[in-house]
């Protein structure tokens, strides 16, 4: 039995939030970082980690909590369900938004910052 995936995007990491191109159907993510920036990473730049959350199409615009994802060197998966209340309510498509997890986003400007990318892909059921 082979495994399925299927890319919802891959960006690269900034200060404000970015959505991906492609919603989610899945509770099941295999989520990959790749250092763009290597000299900013090994030298004095910030080394963030991100927040992704997830935005549903309800009449309230109902954001998730974020959830934190550090630069790996592997990949991870992730199972990240929607909430109960929303999947019995119909929504269970929904997008996903990341930006740097940094307590200095808003106080430095984005060149501060290691640039890296965040790709997702969801498991196909």
């Amino acid at each position: 039995m082979t495994i399925s995936w299927s890319l919802l995007g891959e960006v690269q990491v900034s200060d404000s939030w970015q959505l991906f191109t492609t919603d989610a159907t899945s509770d099941t993510f295999r989520i990959t970082t790749t250092i763009t920036d290597t000299q900013g990473w090994n030298s004095t730049k910030i080394q963030s980690a991100a927040y992704i959350r997830f935005l549903y199409p309800d009449p309230e615009s109902t954001k998730s909590k974020v959830v934190y994802i550090p630069v790996r060197d592997e990949i991870i998966v992730y199972e990240l369900p929607v909430p109960h209340q929303m999947r019995s309510a119909g929504y269970y498509v929904r997008s996903i938004s990341c930006r740097f997890s940094s307590r200095w986003v808003d106080k430095l400007p984005l060149a501060s910052f290691a640039g890296w990318k965040l790709k997702v892909e969801e498991f196909n059921a």
